[in-house]
């Protein structure tokens, strides 16, 4: 650690890498970002409640609130809940560049400066926080601006005041800025104990530290607009004290042990074992090697800050990505210092007069740079996945799709916290459905049962979001879409243009449509491989209907089943038994479309099965036909296959897994199982896949030829399309028992599975 008064010379810091790494990070962070509404846990809520300049939940966040108006307004890019995401991006951004120049100027060494930089910038936590509406990067800006500019006060290169303002400003952003408060008192002490006799200066830093607080006079300024903050002396004081904080904390022995675990897993991922041994150097060099006094109490004021951080984050249970990251915020300096101890030592020998001494130790030097370098870029692949939301838009699609379907005038939607305020920010922002009524809940049903008895009071409909449980009470079900209606009396009213098949004595299939889920509503005629098919039917009662399951089926243009779904109308929430005659009953079924399904004319049927035996009760309905579109952007973890692997078939075509095969069958049976291709380019020309059984001698002793996918030749086969093709294929009568195995392939042959053939 090399820290420095003013009759030392500067610190020299390139002026263009710190912008550099801005730039750098930025650029990452925008690659990634979400791009649109939704994200982490709070992300709907600060996407619209800074814009609308509303009141968020405690403590209340007024920087980041208005920040967030200031951005959202000026910047022209995308809709307002990307912008934030966006401004989330940019502070990520700053807070690298000054984990940047805190490491330089800790270390005075640029390999530790840009490794810890890396670091710190890839770190799952930070990198997921850096894409999402959330105040977790302005709280880490503000704390690695006040320890940079600690460090210059430290070194006589900065005022004070300039440390308590930024101090001020992280308490009007997040209350865990106090656990910083102690270091930096310490460290004043232990700088300038007479401080205390100094009183007007010490009055100059105490202003500085109290002026940016006036920032929560955006509480009662407007606190007015807000249907729930109370805009009180004893409402706003509840409000930034954040009393729910002690909800979190581990207290018993149980908890805390489980705290510690959580902790030191979260630093393994984010260090690995060679990050800790550096970081463990760092710590060691600052305890055992004798240093100045000036390097002593910066190690001192930088233990604390790190100690008191990792208890925080050991004792409190909050969302993982804003706490966990806290105290490898602090210990990522220690890294820093561990990477400098091991510079110097090799630095030693680098200018050792013997040659070849000297020549070792630069050799080392240049294999430390390259561990280092191996140390970011391996895990990147596996956390750039983590931390990449740019395909995020689920929660825009599946609001996108509520809205399109018909509900009624002022009805009641409840959510949880995210969807409602996905809900709030559509209305607020975007002026879409402001006559529907929100009504959050948590983790108990009360809230909407009040709703319930309030909707129905009025002779309004109430809708449930998905996922949400229903009220407590006698009620009656049906769907909309993604959305589950309660009602307290039956639907009388049939459908616009009914179709009454009858399906048993007592249950008509009233109607029946087949739309895409996460769409605005619409009938479909095509999907797409990985989307889902919202299957909805409507049921009329015809008297007392006994209990039944649906079974919806797709079949390819083979007539194969490649997805089916067996579960009871309406979720389960509303059993048959219950219904009443001429009762309608809406009910919606899912399916998905499995990543890899080839393209080609599909089906959807419907048939409906005793609750108890599971035997079928109805004739199998064709609900729908559609065609499965070219997917060429699917990833190779959205196809599954028993077991993975890679094979070149020839140049264009690579096996990517198989299925089945394995196993035992009898001779005269049939063996069945699926082949996941993909297509390295424009296939062209169509191939005939040849399988070949083979006995324990190598010897052939079965051989079948077949088309990859008869319904799809491989000439039209597309570069980027991963395919899953199934196979059926017949064991000769004669074929005797013992081990063989299986091999495939077009030109050549590769063996891929060992089955076994019984007497």
């Amino acid at each position: 650690m090399t820290t420095h008064h003013a009759s030392h010379m500067p610190l020299q810091t390139p002026r263009l890498l710190p912008l550099f790494v801005f730039l750098a990070t930025f650029a990452l962070y925008t690659r990634t970002a979400c791009p649109t509404l939704g994200g982490a846990f709070d992300s709907e809520e600060f996407q619209h409640v800074a814009y609308t300049l509303g009141i968020a939940h405690a403590t209340g966040y007024p920087l980041y609130l208005l920040l967030g108006k200031i951005f959202s307004t000026l910047v022209p890019l995308g809709d307002i809940a990307y912008r934030m995401n966006l401004l989330s991006a940019l502070i990520t951004a700053g807070a690298a560049a000054l984990v940047y120049l805190n490491a330089q100027a800790l270390t005075r060494r640029p390999l530790a400066a840009v490794a810890t930089t890396a670091l710190f910038a890839t770190n799952v936590a930070v990198w997921r926080q850096a894409g999402v509406a959330s105040i977790g990067p302005l709280h880490l800006l503000l704390l690695n601006a006040i320890l940079y500019a600690m460090l210059g006060w430290h070194t006589h290169r900065a005022p004070l005041t300039i440390v308590a303002f930024l101090f001020g400003l992280g308490l009007a952003h997040h209350r865990t800025t106090l656990l910083f408060a102690l270091p930096l008192a310490l460290l004043v002490w232990l700088d300038e104990p007479n401080l205390l006799r100094r009183p007007r200066e010490l009055v100059r830093v105490v202003l500085a530290a109290a002026l940016p607080l006036a920032l929560y006079l955006y509480l009662p300024i407007f606190g007015n607009q807000s249907p729930w903050y109370s805009n009180t002396l004893e409402g706003f004081l509840a409000q930034i004290s954040g009393g729910d904080a002690g909800d979190y904390l581990r207290l018993t022995p149980p908890q805390i042990l489980e705290g510690i675990a959580t902790v030191a897993q979260y630093l393994n991922a984010s260090l690995g074992v060679l990050g800790g041994a550096l970081m463990a150097i760092g710590t060691l060099s600052a305890l055992a090697h004798r240093k100045s006094p000036v390097e002593n109490r910066t190690a001192l004021f930088l233990g604390t800050a790190t100690l008191l951080y990792s208890v925080w984050g050991t004792l409190y249970a909050g969302e993982p990505d804003r706490y966990l990251v806290l105290p490898f915020a602090f210990l990522i300096y220690w890294f820093a210092l561990g990477i400098q101890s091991i510079e110097d030592t090799l630095g030693l020998w680098s200018e050792s007069a013997d040659a070849s001494i000297a020549q070792i130790g630069e050799s080392l030097r240049l294999s430390l740079a390259l561990i280092l370098v191996l140390l970011i870029l391996l895990p990147l692949p596996a956390r750039w996945r983590a931390a990449d939301w740019s395909a995020f838009d689920r929660v825009r699609k599946t609001w996108d799709e509520i809205f399109t379907w018909p509900i009624p005038p002022n009805a009641t939607i409840v959510g949880n916290w995210g969807q409602l305020n996905a809900l709030r920010y559509l209305q607020r922002v975007e002026q879409r459905r402001p006559d529907l009524r929100a009504v959050g809940t948590l983790y108990d049903p009360t809230p909407q049962t009040e709703a319930a008895r309030a909707a129905f009071a009025d002779g309004r409909a109430i809708f449930l979001a998905p996922g949400v449980a229903p009220p407590i009470g006698d009620y009656r079900y049906t769907q909309l879409g993604p959305l589950l209606e309660v009602r307290d009396a039956p639907q009388l009213r049939p459908p616009a243009a009914p179709k009454n098949i009858a399906l048993q004595t007592m249950l008509t299939l009233a109607d029946f449509g087949v739309t895409t889920a996460l769409e605005p509503y619409a009938p479909t005629t095509h999907l797409a491989p990985n989307r889902t098919a919202r299957v909805a039917l409507t049921w009329r009662a015809e008297g007392r209907v006994p209990d039944f399951l649906v079974r919806v089926r797709l079949y390819d243009p083979e007539t194969r089943v490649i997805a089916q779904k067996d579960e009871p109308p309406v979720r389960g929430l509303f059993a048959a038994s219950r219904w009443a005659r001429g009762e309608y009953v809406s009910d919606v079924h899912n399916i998905l479309i499995p990543a890899g399904t080839p393209p080609g004319a599909y089906r959807l049927t419907m048939q409906t099965l005793d609750a108890q035996t599971q035997s079928p009760t109805s004739d199998e309905i064709a609900l729908a036909s559609f065609a499965v579109e070219r997917a060429t952007k699917l990833t190779r973890d959205q196809v599954f296959a028993a077991h993975p692997l890679t094979l070149a078939l020839n140049d264009t075509i690579e096996l990517w897994g198989y299925g089945g095969f394995e196993g035992a069958a009898r001779a005269g049976e049939h063996i069945g199982g699926s082949l996941v291709f993909f297509a390295r380019g424009d296939v062209g020309v169509d191939h005939a896949l040849t399988f070949a059984l083979h006995d324990s001698t190598g010897s052939p002793a079965q051989t079948w030829t077949r088309a990859p996918l008869a319904f799809y030749p491989t000439r039209e086969w597309k570069q980027g399309e991963i395919l899953k093709a199934y196979y059926d294929l017949r064991l000769a009568s004669d074929l005797r028992a013992g081990e063989y195995t299986l091999a495939v392939g077009f030109d050549s042959l590769h063996t891929i599975a060992q089955m076994r053939v019984e007497p």
